[in-house]
């Protein structure tokens, strides 16, 4: 049977990915494929054992002007993998491709967390809005929106104080993240309507709407118009850079696979942390060593 490449794609991302891989991934695929859909529709009427490696690099060099490299990298990443299943299945008698390149001139998504001030600020909005304890939560454990949505009874350890993240993004297995004295209380305050710790208003398994309809009721109280689910994580991770957390810690808590993951994606300390940093050269020798504990 031939495929065209839009056949193709769509044939492997609803037999071989949503079937085997975590939904967050499907999904992610998913609006991949949607964003090729839209920017080279006659592209994706060729036939699928025709399409070349050179035609796809080119294709993803266009689209520095429209994207950003993560979300290029999605993109090569469907091309990628769904050439290489289509070869082990026969519908290609080879996979073309060696090696895609993200252009180089395409602009990185760059994400602020909330600086001390503004964090304070959401907090305080969060104890008064309906459902506030939810952005609370993942300020305080970092945890990712669908990790939260998962999160059942469970995966809470009262006697360790600590939740286990068994539906991650990741393939990095469970992680554990201890709980601090305000998160450990979100729990305790929320009763078992189901088999999930934090559901809707309608007592029902929270869902992506839900914390949507939440980070738009933070922005209209606050203010603060960047506020969304990936910003407590964001925010989460740079408070503990800000506070001198070990990198590797950090990056175990947030379930990356490299510390180096870490550093670049979510460390962007605020101007008053740097200029506290870049202070300490005026340090005087006697303080260092102080510090140090070292004797004079």
């Amino acid at each position: 049977m031939k495929f065209s490449t839009k056949q193709w794609l769509d044939e492997w991302v609803e037999s071989y990915v949503l079937n085997s891989l975590a939904n967050n991934t499907y999904l992610y695929y998913l609006q991949s494929i949607k964003r090729i859909h839209k920017t080279q529709p006659a592209f994706l009427n060729k036939d699928i054992t025709t399409i070349s490696e050179k035609e796809i690099q080119a294709y993803l060099n266009s689209l520095a002007n429209i994207y950003s490299k993560s979300t290029i990298s999605g993109i090569r990443t469907v091309f990628t993998r769904a050439l290489r299943c289509a070869a082990v299945n026969g519908v290609c008698t080879q996979n073309p491709i060696l090696k895609l390149s993200v252009p180089k001139k395409a602009t990185t998504k760059k994400i602020n967390a909330l600086d001390p001030s503004e964090q304070d600020i959401v907090e305080m909005a969060a104890r008064q809005v309906t459902l506030g304890h939810l952005a609370l939560f993942m300020l305080y454990t970092g945890i990712r929106a669908s990790e939260l949505k998962n999160l059942k009874w469970d995966d809470y350890d009262s006697r360790k104080n600590s939740i286990f993240i068994r539906d991650g993004k990741t393939t990095s297995g469970v992680r554990i993240i201890p709980l601090l004295p305000e998160a450990t209380e979100i729990i305790k305050k929320q009763r078992h309507y189901c088999e999930y710790i934090f559901t809707s208003t309608k007592h029902t398994k929270v869902t992506k709407s839900v914390l949507r309809k939440l980070y738009e009721r933070l922005r209209k109280k606050t203010g603060i118009h960047n506020i969304t689910n990936h910003i407590y994580r964001h925010s989460f991770a740079t408070r503990l850079v800000e506070n001198e957390a070990e990198i590797k810690a950090v990056s175990v808590l947030l379930g990356h696979k490299s510390v180096q993951f870490t550093m670049d994606r979510y460390v962007d300390a605020n101007l008053n942390f740097l200029r506290t940093q870049i202070g300490k050269i005026k340090e005087s020798p006697e303080v260092r060593r102080q510090k140090l504990r070292l004797v004079p």
